[in-house]
């Protein structure tokens, strides 16, 4: 018997129609996993994170791997390690982010990474600054576009190179313009199914650039737009009164009011108990935030797979430690779920231009008043909907 899931990654909605049943109990098990008294879970990730390299060609001002750098050494994942991670999981996979800090498509075997995990059912997304020699190789791209790969997020922020290189720093927007034109057109000559999604993310400097950019968009014949908020966390550069905003329903916090000081709240995490990040060293991390090496207790590679670190001793301790004093790691104290987030949150809109006008208008009108009515007023609109539905 086949089974049916979806998932929502990126505000874009995923579906497996022909799930085997042990992925299946898998995943009804890893929606609100079981932990034991030694903080062992039961089941396995159906969604994971897998870093392909953390060699970055940008100096993002708000980035590990641009900005202010970490520690560990810099390195891409080898092919056999990547399918020495899917022959382990693939059991229990479903989803795989193939990014974490660095640029993708540096590494030049991902194509035949996503093709590997793609033929066993797992469906992926990953991104690019589109400023790097492969994203502009036009040999390289047709075999990513081939290769199985669900979504490409084009991370492009401005039409104008001033404020485009106050975050991406060392781009060169008309080179990312002229490739993302190349790309597309290349798309649709092999059609290609992978969805291309130009990613803006909305600052200080850009705010007024939203409509612009959505057409600009359109104009270059991509899938899908989607503007998301800035997250001020890491910068060195920057604070939250420099860089978030004026129009609150672009941020992605809320703030004291008249501040620019986030309202913290007591979040008790447990991403750690469902999901993970994997470096590109083989390092397991409870999730995407841990982007140093400082705190690394398992390696997948070295200890046999993923499913033997998911419930090791060194894993389990780790998950204790989280739960018990979170505090205790500066990763957990700077998370961004620990602050009370917007109406808006991460999205504050994700448009696919594959739709008609009209369609797009639909959405864009309810996601308008979704940010801007009062919530006891968007209550009643809704409720009044959910009567006249009923009545037909």
């Amino acid at each position: 018997m086949k089974y049916q899931i979806t998932h929502i990654n990126n505000d874009i909605l995923y579906e497996w129609t022909d799930v085997p049943e042990i992925k299946y109990k898998n995943w009804q098990k890893m929606l609100n996993p079981q932990v034991s008294e030694d903080f062992s879970v039961e089941g396995y990730p159906f969604f994971i994170q897998i870093e392909p390299t953390n060699f970055c060609n940008l100096s993002c001002s708000v980035c590990p791997a641009g900005d202010f750098g970490f520690k560990r050494s810099k390195r891409n994942m080898k092919l056999d390690e990547f399918k020495s991670i899917i022959d382990d999981m693939q059991n229990y996979l479903l989803f795989i982010t193939l990014w974490d800090w660095g640029e993708p498509l540096l590494n030049y075997e991902l194509p035949e990474m996503i093709s590997y995990a793609s033929e066993r059912g797992i469906k992926t997304v990953t991104s690019t600054n589109c400023n790097c020699n492969n994203f502009h190789d036009l040999y390289y791209m047709e075999k990513l576009l081939t290769s199985g790969l669900n979504t490409l997020i084009l991370a492009v922020d401005s039409m104008h190179q001033e404020s485009y290189q106050i975050y991406r720093k060392k781009g060169d927007l008309n080179k990312v313009l002229n490739g993302i034109k190349n790309v597309v057109s290349l798309k649709k000559r092999i059609k290609s199914s992978t969805i291309l999604m130009l990613r803006m993310v909305v600052m200080r400097q850009n705010e007024n650039e939203i409509i612009p950019m959505r057409k600009l968009s359109r104009e270059l014949g991509v899938d899908r737009f989607s503007v998301k908020t800035v997250n001020p966390l890491y910068s060195t550069e920057y604070s939250d009164a420099d860089i978030i905003p004026k129009n609150p329903c672009y941020r992605r916090y809320e703030y004291k009011k008249g501040t620019y000081q986030r309202i913290l709240i007591d979040f008790k995490c447990n991403i750690m108990n469902r999901q993970c990040t994997i470096h590109s060293n083989g390092d397991v991390f409870p999730c995407c935030w841990w982007y140093d090496d400082d705190y690394s207790v398992s390696n997948c590679f070295d200890e046999g797979g993923l499913t033997k670190v998911w419930n090791s001793n060194s894993y389990r301790n780790l998950r204790k430690k989280i739960f018990e004093n979170k505090n205790a790691f500066h990763y957990c104290r700077t998370c961004s779920l620990n602050y009370k987030f917007s109406r808006t949150g991460w999205f504050y809109q994700t448009v696919d231009l594959t739709k008609s006008r009209l369609n797009q208008w639909k959405y864009l009108s309810r996601r308008y008043l979704e940010l801007n009515l009062p919530p006891k007023m968007l209550g009643y609109l809704v409720s009044f909907k959910n009567k006249i539905k009923a009545v037909f």
